[in-house]
């Protein structure tokens, strides 16, 4: 191959020319290609706006809290007023046919009785002399 020095060859022309005045137009061409759009103009008190929601939100959310747990406990069904409902509608007979079995077993598991409840229990009924002779 042969030795190619740019000093000493004379120069290749690209082909490619720059039109008249291009850089003196370019500019303002391009200006006029981009969109006139009008700039959003931005509260500067935008960010107070959105600390002043935040703590009122939080308020309500404070006060909410208390009054509806006040609610469910007004609301609450004690169990002696639903055992009494309970007895008074149906017989056990009636309540026992509306179980599943799987109703029945949660049942038995969660009424484990002890020495000691048995026991209380038995204090506290007036009748204990009918059970006693039973």
């Amino acid at each position: 191959m042969k030795d190619f020095n740019l000093d000493v060859e004379p120069k290749i022309k690209s082909g490619f020319q720059i039109p008249e005045n291009y850089f003196e137009q370019f500019e303002s061409k391009m200006l006029n290609q981009l969109p006139k759009n009008e700039s959003k103009v931005v509260s500067l008190f935008h960010r107070k706006q959105i600390w002043i929601s935040s703590i009122a939100a939080l308020l309500l959310v404070m006060i909410a809290i208390p009054v509806y747990q006040s609610m469910n406990k007004n609301n609450a069904i004690e169990v002696t007023t639903l055992e009494n409902y309970l007895v008074s509608e149906y017989s056990t007979y009636d309540i026992i046919d509306k179980l599943s079995t799987e109703d029945i077993n949660a049942l038995e598991n969660d009424l484990t009785l002890n020495d000691d409840a048995v026991e209380s229990y038995l204090l506290e009924t007036q009748n204990i002399d009918y059970y006693l002779n039973q």
